[in-house]
């Protein structure tokens, strides 16, 4: 498990401007077309009403009650960063890395990652909690070590397509409580953090 302290020394960095425009608009695409997709294959091409978003029922790869607005973020998701990690590969090959677990230390400001082995062991032991408080970004930018990012975007489904699903925020009781993922992702990785929804595109 490698490890890093969090400085004013390793503040924001800025990838280059026609780069970033470049990895921004493919991410568009590839959430405009994960929503087209899953709702071409799973409903016909028809999105759900709002009724129909909150209705709760089991998820046969989870065997999970799960509300279809849940059921279907899930799907997107998937077909979103399968499309974003083939579209990297060819802008920033090695510079990039998808859904990379963290654990984040605040009372040191120290950052570790987790790798898959790990989080797998843990839960196939157990010991689950012990993930608890690790943040996991949708995709990562980075100079080759995922420790020293560049830019953090999380893909947001909003069932509704005209709605904008924001941040979630942390509840009471939470070690990050009433912060959100988008202030804890840059506190904790030193890069600024961005919403990739379809039809909206990128969001602060």
């Amino acid at each position: 498990m490698v490890s890093a302290t969090r400085t004013a020394a390793a503040a924001i960095r800025v990838l280059d401007s026609a780069t970033q425009a470049l990895i921004e608009e493919r991410l568009k695409e590839c959430a405009d077309q994960a929503r087209s997709s899953v709702l071409l294959e799973h409903r016909g091409g028809r999105a759900p009403t709002r009724s129909e978003c909150n209705e709760s029922r089991i998820d046969e790869a989870s065997n999970r009650r799960m509300t279809l607005a849940m059921q279907l973020g899930c799907l997107m998701h998937r077909v979103a960063l399968d499309c974003s990690e083939a579209a990297l590969e060819k802008i920033i090959p090695g510079g990039f890395s998808r859904e990379q677990r963290y654990r984040y230390d605040r009372s040191r400001r120290a950052l570790a990652m987790v790798s898959e082995e790990e989080a797998r062991g843990l839960l196939k032991s157990g010991c689950g909690n012990e993930l608890k408080g690790t943040l996991v970004p949708d995709l990562v930018i980075h100079n080759g070590d995922p420790l020293s990012a560049h830019a953090i975007y999380d893909f947001k489904f909003p069932c509704i397509a005209t709605n904008v699903t924001p941040w979630s925020e942390y509840p009471v009781g939470h070690e990050y409580e009433e912060l959100t993922q988008k202030a804890i992702y840059e506190e904790a990785l030193g890069a600024p953090a961005a919403r990739v929804l379809p039809r909206w595109g990128i969001l602060p």
